[in-house]
């Protein structure tokens, strides 16, 4: 269902509540009707297609479930993060981002193509920190929020006081930080930075769309969720450990999950980023291809 959260602000929730591979949407009709993250409701999207001349694409950052359904807009702008633009612009960039190579990197080709309608789209408009986006009446300000991905953008509307938090979704799940470019400490630093934010109405992308008022509860929360992860990773390493082992440890999924290979490229991808910071800061040594507490 529809539902008005300003004037000319609408949300679009997501199908399945919104869990990947769809996220909630923005709708902003003004004097330019723009659109945030169309990957919501696919029904909803093609017969706004036919339904009305859509302007604008704004893009949270690059990934293919805010990114999904664009295709059905091919005459409107694409205005999204400058950092990460590229990924927009080149297939072979993004599938560097997702670490895809080999066989892996056919597989996601094919799968970002024939599924998910990636098409290479010039971005007219490369979105900084601070940037005022004006739609008419609708001001919007890019609160740039890097760690999930290199350019990762929140965004504020002062009326009807409202941000769209993107993928700091504050999902029991916690944080997703698997990517080339993506950065643990900097995830942390702007969910710390956001949650000090005073607004009416927060709008995450996943699950649970609408959060009133404070949310430094639920950041807490959220955050939490990556220091577990560390500290299950750090008493798996009192004993060394190859990085299959520490995969099969599934410390992000819990549990085998299906397709076996997707969800092991998950674990491999955000335990990699634990190493290297725990690594960075002297507590975990590689030895002949093990991992190991320094102490």
């Amino acid at each position: 269902m529809v539902l008005e959260l300003g004037k000319k602000i609408k949300l679009l929730p997501g199908k399945n509540s919104g869990k990947y591979p769809y996220c909630h949407s923005l709708l902003i009709e003004d004097e330019l009707t723009a659109l945030i993250d169309p990957a919501s409701d696919p029904d909803f999207l093609k017969a706004l297609a036919v339904s009305k001349n859509v302007d604008v694409i704004i893009l949270s950052h690059y990934h293919e479930d805010h990114f999904w359904f664009s295709y059905l807009f091919p005459s409107a702008q694409i205005w999204a993060p400058e950092l990460d633009a590229p990924a927009l612009e080149s297939l072979e960039r993004l599938l560097d981002e997702y670490q895809q190579t080999g066989e892996g990197r056919e597989q996601w080709r094919k799968i970002l193509i024939d599924h998910f309608h990636y098409q290479a789209r010039k971005v007219s408009c490369l979105l900084k920190e601070g940037d005022r986006i004006s739609l008419g009446r609708t001001e919007i300000q890019v609160i740039h929020t890097p760690g999930h991905t290199p350019g990762h953008s929140c965004f504020y509307f002062p009326e009807p006081d409202l941000i769209y938090l993107s993928d700091l979704d504050l999902t029991k799940f916690g944080p997703w930080y698997g990517d080339r470019g993506s950065e643990i400490d900097a995830l942390i630093q702007s969910i710390k930075r956001i949650s000090e934010y005073s607004a009416e109405i927060f709008v995450a992308s996943h699950e649970q769309a609408i959060y009133r008022g404070n949310i430094k509860r639920e950041s807490e929360q959220y955050l939490q969720v990556i220091e577990d992860r560390e500290t299950k990773l750090r008493a798996l390493l009192r004993h060394p450990r190859t990085i299959q082992e520490i995969i099969e440890a599934r410390i992000i999924y819990k549990k085998p999950r299906e397709p076996k290979s997707f969800y092991e490229f998950g674990e491999w991808a955000m335990m990699t980023k634990h190493l290297q910071r725990m690594m960075k800061r002297g507590e975990v040594i590689e030895d002949s291809g093990k991992y190991r507490l320094s102490l």
